[in-house]
């Protein structure tokens, strides 16, 4: 069998460390649908984007449904991962990270950056 890639070993480091990491806290797990939830959030913010809106997600379709990801919206909240902001007149809500969320995004980023940094030059 061939050697893989040095990359593929450092995906596979990454993997591994997140699997690590998520077993190690008490975060609550997160499906594919939640994780690409916040991952877009988050996205938006570091973009420097305006706000997002809950109906800009909800009606994407790009993750899900919009009754499905209005659930998932739901359970992000509940696990205190996000939360509804309002603008000034209260008819649009906004989508926000919590410091537990960005606690979160923090620490898979130094899962990527322990598995990139073992990877030969």
């Amino acid at each position: 069998m061939a050697k893989l890639p040095a990359q593929c070993e450092t995906y596979l480091k990454f993997v591994r460390n997140t699997a690590k990491l998520k077993e190690a806290s008490k975060l609550p797990p997160l499906d594919e649908v939640e994780q690409s939830l916040l991952n877009t959030i988050a996205s938006h913010v570091v973009e420097g984007k305006p706000s997002l809106l809950v109906g800009d997600i909800i009606y994407s379709k790009q993750i899900g449904s919009p009754a499905t990801l209005q659930r998932r919206l739901s359970k992000l909240a509940e696990a205190d991962f996000i939360r509804y902001g309002n603008d000034s007149d209260g008819r649009k809500k906004y989508l926000e990270l919590t410091p537990k969320a960005i606690d979160y995004i923090a620490k898979l980023g130094e899962c990527i950056t322990a598995a990139a940094s073992k990877m030969p030059a």
